[in-house]
C-alpha cells in the first residue's frame, strides 16, 4: 500500500492529534530539534491550532512541534519587494516556510507545497535562520481545494503531500529571536524553470 493511500485513509479516520502520533522527526532534523510533548511549557508557542488545517484548507493535516537545538536555514519563497498591500508590506515575513531548499520548476513547487495561485506569486526566495531554542510545528501539507483557491471553475486544487513537508512559524515578524533573516537584497528572484537559481 502506498504512502499517498495509507495517509488518505487516516485523513478519513482520524484526528490531527492521532495522526501526529504516526509522524516522527525528519532526517533533516534529526540531531538538530527534539519533540515536544503537548504538556511542555513551551509547547503552546508553536500554534498548533493555526497550523492544522481540515482537509481543502491547506496548512498540514497533522504537526509535531520541535525545539531547535541548533540553527537551521528555512526558505520561503514570495512575491517580490514590488507588490505591496494596502499596508505597505510584503508577504516576505509569512508564517510558511521550508527547510528544505527550493529546487525545480514553480509549477512542480506549487504543487508539492500546495500554494494557491492567489495566495503567493512564487517568484522569489528568502533564506533566513531559525535559531537554536525556537519551537515552530512542523508536518505534512494538507490537500487545498478549488474553493479555497477562489477558483470558481474548480481546476485549481491540491492533494495532501505525506512527503513534503512544511514548518510553521506563528507570527515570525514578532519572533526575531527566533527568525533572523537578512535584509531583503539578498534574496534573488527565481528562475521558474528551477527555483534553485536566480531568473537570469
Amino acid at each position: 500500500m502506498n504512502l499517498r493511500l495509507i495517509t488518505s485513509l487516516l485523513l478519513a479516520l482520524g484526528s490531527p492529534l492521532a495522526l501526529a502520533d504516526t509522524l516522527t522527526l525528519p532526517g533533516q532534523l534529526t540531531g538538530k530539534a527534539v519533540l515536544l510533548n503537548p504538556d511542555d511549557p513551551d509547547y503552546a508557542r508553536a500554534s498548533v491550532e493555526n497550523a492544522v488545517k481540515p482537509a481543502g484548507m491547506g496548512g498540514v493535516y497533522a504537526a509535531l512541534v520541535v525545539r531547535l537545538t541548533e540553527d537551521i536555514p528555512v526558505y520561503r519563497m514570495w512575491n517580490g519587494p514590488d507588490d505591496v498591500n494596502a499596508q505597505g508590506n510584503t508577504n516576505r515575513l509569512g508564517g510558511w516556510w521550508s527547510y528544505d531548499a527550493p529546487s525545480g520548476p514553480v509549477t512542480a513547487y506549487r504543487v508539492a507545497n500546495e500554494i494557491c495561485l492567489s495566495w503567493n506569486k512564487l517568484t522569489w526566495v528568502a533564506t533566513c535562520s531559525l535559531k537554536k531554542g525556537a519551537v515552530v510545528a512542523i508536518g505534512p501539507g494538507q490537500s487545498v481545494s478549488a474553493e479555497s483557491c477562489g477558483d470558481p471553475t474548480g481546476q485549481e486544487h491540491y492533494p495532501a503531500n505525506p512527503t513534503t513537508w512544511q514548518t510553521f512559524v506563528n507570527k515570525p515578524w514578532a519572533r526575531t529571536s527566533e527568525l533572523e533573516c537578512p535584509p531583503q537584497t539578498q534574496d534573488y528572484p527565481a528562475d521558474p524553470l528551477n527555483i534553485a537559481l536566480p531568473k537570469r
